[in-house]
């Protein structure tokens, strides 16, 4: 799985050696704070991938997800979910995006909230 760090400037999402397979062989993804729009938990995150457009990765149906997802629709998605474990939702900006190559972010974490609360103390000084 997945594991999700926010420090004091960037999320840092580092892949197991699996997951690397569906994100273009890159291990990690390091999102700078002012490259994300909004970030929020979500509850059921196999459920909320059910978004329009084609998708390139593995589906193991109500139980996991993994790879890129809105193909053909012009919203890149990053997701890597699983059932019984909350994700964090980031929305990224139109800058971040094009820095990323995914507009948004899903990754499965039983601390999805410590997160995602990380993420809102840090940005809230500087706005």
């Amino acid at each position: 799985m997945a594991t999700v760090r926010a420090n004091g400037a960037t999320v840092t999402v580092d892949l197991s050696w699996w997951e690397r397979f569906f994100a273009a062989g890159r291990p990690r993804l390091v999102i700078p704070l002012d490259a994300i729009a909004t970030a929020g938990v979500v509850e059921h995150p196999t459920r909320w991938t059910a978004t329009p457009g084609g998708r390139s990765g593995l589906v193991v149906t109500g139980v996991l997800k993994v790879g890129r997802w809105g193909l053909g629709t012009g919203m890149r998605y990053f997701v890597s979910t699983r059932r019984n474990h909350p994700a964090v939702r980031l929305t990224l900006t139109p800058e971040g995006a094009e820095l990323i190559g995914y507009d948004v972010v899903l990754i499965s974490t039983p601390d999805a909230a410590e997160v995602v609360a990380d993420l809102t103390r840090a940005v809230e000084p500087a706005r």
